[in-house]
């Protein structure tokens, strides 16, 4: 099945929860949505009267995501929410954007199936995978999971992360294992607290400073179990090594893509234009240098299950373009089988 859907809530939603995200997609004849956990903020308070004896993960309308004893902030674990609640906590949560739709998760989650939109969740743009425990590995591994738990609880799947700029002067070796490292570290984190089977989706980049072009992604995943390339046609384009001006092009991706996907490929889109080498800005899909119709070939013929997400600036309504461009092009080879026959 090809699913269409946009990178975040509609910009034609009137209302900005994700509830309302869910059905404005389905309202519009898409069935994906890839929900954006972007600008994480932590709220720390002292635990109130009312929770004292509640077991963290119990606590309504909240994302808990640590407790601590008095004014001890530096160690900030999920693994906390099983601990029962007293006088003297600090509760840290995580407040704003789709983390206050928290309490209702469980509701989206069957929302979502019921309408037949596939969710899937993208973490922070900013990520570093790409050195050994600093601060901003550290940081990023805590926001990676956050999202793991929310995707759990939605039923989201990929959980889709970027792997963070090269440090000047660092050896590539020396980066990809980095990467290998932490992100098996948190596949294993993944197994043991999470109860669905979510992969990660290592989403593929362009620029000379950030780690995770095709090649480096595809390598990524073979040597990291869990994990699946999730292709950015745009930053593809950008590389140069492989110019997606014909359908074969398209297709040679996807083969390269096929010995780690499984269940479904999960893959962005939108325009692209390049302003300098590896360098690149994304635009509405009319007005780039990357053309959708190149790929319908390869979308008709598939049996794979492919979910296409919008990263254009104008969202849903590229969403919806590839959508019918999809379908006029199906329709029209239908229709000479038809008369050949």
């Amino acid at each position: 099945m090809i699913r269409f859907g946009p990178s975040g809530i509609p910009l034609s939603c009137k209302g900005r929860t994700l509830e309302d995200g869910i059905e404005d997609v389905h309202k519009l004849g898409l069935s994906a949505f890839e929900v954006q956990f972007l600008r994480p903020k932590v709220r720390t308070r002292p635990v109130e009267e009312e929770e004292v004896g509640l077991k963290a993960k119990e606590v309504p309308e909240k994302f808990i995501i640590g407790v601590n004893r008095g004014r001890d902030y530096r160690e900030i674990f999920v693994e906390d929410l099983d601990k029962e609640l007293q006088h003297g906590d600090m509760i840290h949560s995580i407040i704003g954007g789709v983390a206050d739709d928290f309490y209702k998760f469980s509701k989206l989650e069957r929302l979502s199936k019921e309408l037949d939109v596939h969710l899937s969740l993208h973490t922070p743009y900013y990520m570093k995978f790409t050195e050994r425990d600093t601060d901003p590995v550290e940081k990023s591994k805590r926001c990676f999971r956050y999202g793991a738990v929310m995707a759990d609880i939605l039923g989201a799947e990929p959980v889709v992360t970027h792997l963070g700029f090269k440090d000047k002067g660092k050896d590539k070796d020396d980066i990809e294992q980095c990467v290998v490292e932490n992100l098996r570290d948190l596949r294993d984190w993944m197994v043991e607290n999470c109860e669905n089977d979510i992969k990660i989706g290592v989403e593929t980049q362009a620029g000379e400073d950030i780690y995770g072009n095709l090649d480096e992604t595809l390598e990524i995943c073979r040597q990291v179990s869990g994990t699946v390339p999730v292709i950015n046609f745009a930053h593809v384009k950008v590389e140069d090594k492989y110019p997606l001006e014909e359908e074969e092009d398209f297709v040679d991706i996807f083969e390269m893509c096929s010995n780690f996907v499984h269940d479904s490929y999960h893959v962005n889109f939108s325009g692209v234009e390049e302003r300098r080498r590896n360098e690149c800005r994304m635009t509405p899909i009319k007005r780039g240098d990357l053309h959708f119709e190149d790929l319908v070939g390869y979308l008709i013929d598939t049996e794979e299950n492919i979910n296409i997400i919008s990263t254009s600036p104008l969202k849903e309504h590229d969403a919806m373009y590839m959508k019918v461009i999809f379908e006029r092009i199906y329709t029209r080879e239908i229709g000479k089988e038809l008369r050949r026959d």
